[in-house]
């Protein structure tokens, strides 16, 4: 079980650091002038640690001995030394989850992401739009770094998925990774709502993106699916999909003044 609420009761702790519960009891009570209200809660109440006290925990267990020294352990507790050590650091590291419960002191200088629950990640039109970003972010770096070579794949795979979140956003449709169908679909809602039909360049994407990559895995896992040599421009790919994507924005802008 995931512990996403990063809480820790004596016996997790105790396990953490192969000691005996009476031990991080000893320490919760000689060392509580550096630990969390909960390491010393009132009579009834069971102890509950914070990340902040397993790292104290972690620097008392270095100098921890048969007679520990109280007074040199406290010492460095006072000038922070928990945060100086590398193997300290690493612990918490490994302990502390990819995702963790909503902090509670939560502020402007966090730059994390809230997920779940109320939060939601954001309509399909949306995400389409955080894939696109993606892949510009990816070409503008390997070409800083002269890394296109490295960075090709990661790049073109966030550009088609986009691409077909961009139709799935218009069209409805769900399952179906196959974009030449996708782009059947989506002519048809342009001819029966607006009667109108893609120009020759924004087919042109969706048709590349599908002779390259029919079943959306071939950038995905590294798959090579043309028979003969192509060349991209990671540029001009950028280039044409912020077209791209600039054209479903009018087409939903278009959608929206149809619904009004």
């Amino acid at each position: 079980m995931i512990n996403y609420s990063m809480k820790y009761g004596v016996s997790e702790t105790a396990r953490l650091f192969d000691m005996d519960r009476d031990t991080i009891k000893k320490w919760a009570y000689i060392f509580s002038d550096y630990l969390s209200a909960g390491a010393n809660p009132a009579k009834g109440t069971p102890r509950q640690f914070l990340i902040d006290d397993v790292r104290v925990f972690a620097y008392i267990l270095m100098y921890w001995e048969d007679d520990p020294d109280i007074e040199y352990i406290k010492l460095g507790l006072n000038s922070r030394s928990q945060f100086e050590y590398d193997s300290i650091d690493n612990l918490i590291t490994s302990i502390t989850p990819l995702f963790r419960a909503m902090p509670g002191d939560i502020d402007e200088t966090w730059r994390g992401v809230v997920f779940g629950g109320e939060f939601e990640l954001g309509d399909i039109f949306s995400t389409a739009d955080s894939f696109k970003m993606a892949g510009d972010k990816l070409v503008e770096i390997a070409h800083k770094n002269h890394e296109e070579r490295e960075l090709f794949q990661p790049a073109i795979y966030n550009y088609r998925h986009a691409t077909e979140l961009y139709i799935k956003s218009i069209t409805g449709e769900e399952i179906n990774h196959n974009l030449h169908d996708l782009l059947l679909k989506l002519k048809a809602v342009l001819k029966n709502e607006f009667n109108t039909s893609p120009p020759e360049w924004f087919e042109n994407i969706i048709k590349a993106f599908h002779y390259s990559d029919p079943k959306g895995v071939a950038f995905r896992y590294g798959i090579t699916e043309p028979k003969e040599e192509l060349y991209a421009d990671m540029h001009q790919v950028k280039r044409l999909m912020n077209w791209l994507s600039a054209s479903f924005k009018r087409i939903k802008i278009e959608r929206l003044k149809v619904d009004y």
